[in-house]
C-alpha cells in the first residue's frame, strides 16, 4: 500500500488518520475482550469460517473422506515423527497448523498430484522400454477437422 504523497501535509494527514484507525482498533479489541461472555464469543467466532459462517461440526460433515482422514494423519504424523521431542506449545501450534492444512486437501487435490506423478515417470520412461522391447510399426491417424470432400463448404 504504496501512496505517493506531494506535500507535507498529505502525509500529516495520512498519519493522522492512521493513529485514528489504530485508536479504533484498540477500542474494539478492548470491548471484544471485556467481559468472559465477549472472550467466549470471540473464540467462538475462531471455529467459524467463510463469509456465510457455517459452524465447525457442518464443515466437519461436509469435507470428503480424503480430508476427515488428513486431518487425523497428519497431526499425528508431524508430532510423532517429526516433531517428537518437542514441548506442549509446540505440539499444539504444530496440530493446529496441520488441521489447517488438510482442509486444503480433498480427493482433487490428491489426484491432481497423483496425476502429475504418473505424467512425470510417463514422460522419464524412453521408447525403447515401452511396450517391453515391441516397437510399434503402426502410425497412428491424424484428424486433421473436417475432410475436404465433405459437403460442409
Amino acid at each position: 500500500m504504496e501512496k505517493a504523497f506531494s506535500s507535507l501535509a498529505e502525509l500529516q494527514a495520512e498519519i493522522d488518520l492512521l493513529k485514528v484507525r489504530s485508536f479504533q482498533q484498540e477500542e474494539a479489541l478492548k470491548e471484544s475482550l471485556s467481559s468472559p461472555a465477549a472472550v467466549f464469543n470471540t473464540v467462538k467466532g475462531f471455529f467459524k469460517s467463510g463469509n456465510n459462517k457455517k459452524s465447525l461440526t457442518s464443515d466437519l460433515l461436509s469435507q470428503d473422506a480424503i480430508t476427515s482422514v488428513a486431518r487425523i494423519v497428519l497431526p499425528l504424523f508431524m508430532n510423532g515423527v517429526l516433531f517428537r521431542k518437542s514441548g506442549f506449545i509446540t505440539k499444539t501450534i504444530i496440530t493446529f497448523l496441520s488441521q489447517k492444512v488438510a482442509k486444503q486437501v480433498n480427493s482433487n487435490a490428491v489426484s491432481g498430484i497423483m496425476d502429475k506423478v504418473k505424467d512425470f515417470f510417463k514422460k522419464k520412461r524412453s521408447p525403447q522400454f515401452s511396450n517391453f522391447g515391441v516397437k510399434q510399426t503402426s502410425r497412428r491417424s491424424v484428424d486433421y477437422g473436417i475432410p475436404p470432400d465433405s459437403e460442409s463448404y
